[in-house]
């Protein structure tokens, strides 16, 4: 392999990723292999691996040695491989090169937390390795992307219905049932309670657990919540009747739901973590302090008020707002957030990071605005001329919801300019839309 091929072959590294052409990839390489000597390209891979300026180089080198390594280069890819930007081709390699692949991802997913986790945890969804089985249960769920991406495969996988029933059940285990059985329950990008054969036994289980106990977290008020929740929902049960889901057993378990919301402690709990310092108790804190129907708008407006760039309070301090605090927010948002750093005319930007907190800030006001009619006509105008796209679009689902008799002639005036300016189509039809007096889609 002469020195000109190995520049071509970088210089085509460098310029373009790797992860779409993956599977190609893999098997141009593995087409190629039988015509290249072996130990010139191990040089190779190993060279790209750990000496490479270049990520998408190193990608490269950590998919070879999957080809023409050995147990020799374990500890290179797991060294690699935490690091989230490497850990899906170190997770190919090892899975080709390691004597006991499960044991290896294993450690490399116990170190890694976001996007590196959930492909090492999806690879792990067949083990039949009950250590790794229960650390699924109590910990190898949890990311820093969506639990929701993992609930479901490591409750099959760790059999967490079984798993409640084997007494004593450990905090961890238990824990870990209230955040899965959670996050089975809200769905999304993963596969949801309806994708899990033995929610109903699992739910049973985790139920009678918490009745055998009293010294549980806020957590498991908020499982036990949204379990409420969806035992009460009318649709979809004639489905679910196979997985075991029957009306008796929704009555059962929905009465078992409703001991466990009375308990006094849960409110203790709530007002405790109200005043946390930690946010994540805080957080768990105000969650339940909307299912317990406690007001806590005055907390969070003195959050905002310490902090409202970059406050998290925006969000439930609009969502308590009503008509007579709305006059209140609307002063303190126009007095305290720079309007004219934020109109500074429209763009196609996404209005994502620190240059763009207020943004940001704004965009929690304007988004409940239509709660408001003929309210906040100064953040509006600062919406619609912001760079941001979704502040624009913002306004102007706020501005549909205005009678037309509290336009005046000056506000009519600035939307048709600003539809005249609207770099963008989508925006620019919703306006159009906005100034005839259509609904908007």
């Amino acid at each position: 392999m002469t020195i000109t091929p190995l520049v071509t072959l970088y210089g085509m590294l460098v310029d373009e990723p790797i992860l779409p052409s993956l599977e190609l990839l893999n098997q141009e390489i593995t087409e190629l292999l039988p015509s290249i000597e072996r130990s010139r390209l191990l040089q190779l891979a190993r060279y790209l691996t750990l000496r490479s300026a270049h990520r998408e180089a190193v990608k490269f080198g950590t998919l070879l040695i999957g080809f023409v390594g050995s147990s020799d280069d374990l500890d290179t890819l797991q060294i690699v491989g935490a690091n989230e930007e490497f850990t899906l081709y170190s997770a190919i390699a090892i899975s080709r090169v390691a004597p006991d692949p499960e044991q290896a991802l294993w450690e490399i997913a116990k170190r890694v937390r976001n996007w590196g986790r959930i492909q090492l945890v999806q690879r792990l969804k067949d083990t039949k390795n009950s250590d790794i089985q229960g650390w699924m249960l109590r910990e190898g769920f949890r990311n820093g992307v969506m639990d929701e991406y993992l609930a479901c495969i490591c409750a099959r996988t760790g059999r967490l219905d079984k798993a409640l029933k084997q007494k004593p059940v450990d905090d961890a285990l238990l824990d870990g049932a209230a955040d899965i059985i959670h996050a089975l329950i809200m769905g999304g990008p993963g596969e949801d309670i309806d994708d899990y054969a033995q929610a109903a036994d699992a739910c049973h289980g985790y139920l009678d657990c918490v009745l055998a106990r009293r010294n549980l977290g806020l957590r498991h008020f908020l499982a036990v919540d949204k379990l409420r929740w969806f035992l009460s929902q009318p649709d979809g049960w004639d489905e679910r009747l196979k997985s075991g889901w029957t009306d008796e057993r929704r009555s059962t378990l929905r009465a078992k739901c409703d001991e466990v919301f009375r308990w006094e402690l849960w409110r203790e709990q709530t007002i405790k973590g109200l005043h946390s310092a930690d946010e994540q108790a805080f957080y768990e804190a105000d969650t339940a302090a909307g299912c317990l129907s406690i007001d806590t708008w005055r907390l969070h407006f003195d959050r905002v008020k310490a902090d409202p760039l970059t406050s998290s309070s925006w969000y439930r301090l609009m969502q308590q707002t009503d008509d007579p605090r709305i006059d209140t927010v609307l002063e303190f948002t126009q007095n305290v957030l720079p309007l004219t750093e934020i109109e500074t005319g429209p763009a196609d930007e996404m209005g994502l990071g620190p240059e763009f907190r207020a943004h940001q800030a704004l965009d929690w006001v304007l988004q409940d605005l239509r709660r408001f009619p003929a309210k906040g006509w100064r953040l509006l105008k600062a919406g619609l001329r912001s760079p941001a796209v979704r502040n624009r679009n913002m306004a102007i689902n706020a501005l549909a919801v205005w009678p037309r008799e509290r336009w005046s002639p000056d506000i009519t005036t600035f939307l048709l300019n600003a539809h005249e300016a609207e770099p963008c189509e989508d925006v620019k039809r919703r306006l159009s839309m906005l100034l005839e007096g259509r609904p908007l889609s």
